[in-house]
């Protein structure tokens, strides 16, 4: 079962994708406590910042500066996982960053989302959410289940917000019964769920298992490489929660999609949520497997690479560190900062490189991968990339080269005075 807190950060990232509306408001306070979450994730392991860098990681997360710092900042800082430094005119001068691991951090959900104060029916939206991903229920059972959170008709419009925002799908049984169940995870074909819940159907056993064996022996295998499946399989394992899709856009508009066991390389029967519950695992593995397959400049053996990051908290000295890995850099997971002739990575979170390493090694996948970065310009959570596959929003949302490069400037500011000499 999902934790509350990764419930509330794939909300927030999911309902990122839709505009304006009253079934989004609903979930307001919800979507702010993910976006709490979600620059929890991103400043972890940053040490102290300027405000304008904080800013910056908030804007590419899609958040505005204002709400990043005028409550963000200030909500973090009465949780204690930040100190905030004010001049005598209470102007915020410097942030000092006391996240606690990911782990105690998506255990403390609980006062995060007290931090929020959600409405009852968000606290019901949140209970059938819950339910209908753990698994098909019907709409008398999930009523009963929010009535100690208020009345009927209440728990009602929260059901109609969930199907309105695609996170909840309402279906007839074959014996009268309505049947709630998250698209996501349960796929809506009738056919296909039909087929796979029907075990004696060969035919689609066989196309399952053999792409779920392939994509769980490569971590962020590209989907384009798959050999065991059609599409429509590939599709319907990611409908279904069994496989995880993120894509990397390049800097030419060129998306490629990577795809990942949900569980990170443990048996789903083991442990019912993920062990990358923030994402940042399968970024930065999604990084290395398009540096092997698309780059253009090649850098060999980043695993090494990788390696020497996390024993001596830096590497490198390259032109394109500064400007080809700009998506890890506002992901939070690695600093760029001048080295002695061109740039080097700093690395901010030990802990995500370190457990992409170590599954890239447990995968096979570490002797496979070569290859830079160069390129690439972005990256979709998968909780992003499915709810834009059903509102399909312009390309306008993607940040523009000209915004994306004010985000490097401000997350850099600082970095101009601080050369190492070696």
């Amino acid at each position: 079962m999902l934790t509350a807190a990764e419930l509330a950060l794939g909300l927030s990232r999911h309902l990122s994708a839709y505009g304006a509306s009253q079934p989004k408001a609903d979930l307001g306070q919800l979507e702010f406590a993910g976006r709490v979450i979600e620059l929890a994730i991103r400043i972890h392991g940053s040490g102290v910042s300027s405000p304008d860098r904080i800013a910056a990681l908030g804007l590419d997360a899609g958040i505005p500066k204002r709400e990043t710092l005028g409550q963000l900042l200030p909500t973090l800082e009465t949780l204690g996982f930040v100190d905030l430094e004010r001049d005598s005119n209470h102007v915020m001068r410097a942030v000092s960053e006391r996240i606690p691991p990911m782990a105690e951090l998506f255990h403390q959900a609980d006062a995060i989302l007290e931090s929020a104060m959600p409405e009852p029916l968000e606290r019901m939206a949140m209970e059938v959410l819950q339910q209908t991903t753990l698994m098909p229920v019907t709409l008398g059972t999930a009523l009963e289940t929010c009535a100690p959170l208020g009345p009927e008709p209440l728990a009602r419009r929260a059901i109609e917000d969930l199907q309105s925002l695609h996170l909840c799908a309402l279906q007839r049984s074959a014996d009268g019964e309505e049947v709630l169940f998250n698209p996501n995870v349960w796929a809506v074909d009738k056919d296909h769920s039909y087929a796979a819940v029907q075990a004696e159907n060969g035919v689609v056993r066989a196309a399952l298992s053999g792409l779920l064996e392939e994509v769980s022996a490569t971590a962020g295998l590209p989907e384009d490489e798959v050999t065991s499946a059609e599409k429509k399989w590939i599709d319907f394992a990611v409908s279904q929660g069994l496989l995880l899709r993120s894509l990397v856009t390049t800097v030419s508009g060129e998306e490629r999609s990577f795809l990942f066991s949900p569980h990170m390389g443990r048996s789903a029967f083991d442990e019912p949520t993920g062990a990358d519950p923030s994402g940042h695992v399968r970024q930065l593995i999604g990084s290395m497997m398009f540096a092997n397959r698309y780059a253009s400049n090649r850098l060999f053996a980043p695993t090494a690479f990788l390696r020497k990051l996390i024993r001596e908290g830096e590497a490198g000295d390259a032109s394109n560190i500064g400007t080809d890995y700009s998506m890890l850099e506002t992901a939070g997971i690695v600093r760029v900062e001048p080295a002695y002739s061109y740039s080097k990575f700093v690395l901010l979170q030990a802990d995500v490189a370190e457990q992409a390493v170590t599954y890239l090694e447990n995968t096979g996948s570490a002797g496979t991968i070569s290859g830079s970065l160069r390129g690439q310009s972005g990256y979709l959570q998968p909780e992003i990339e499915r709810a834009r596959r059903l509102v399909q929003p312009s390309r306008e949302a993607i940040p523009s080269p000209s915004a994306s490069q004010d985000i490097l400037a401000a997350l850099r500011q600082e970095m101009g005075r601080r050369r190492y000499d070696r």
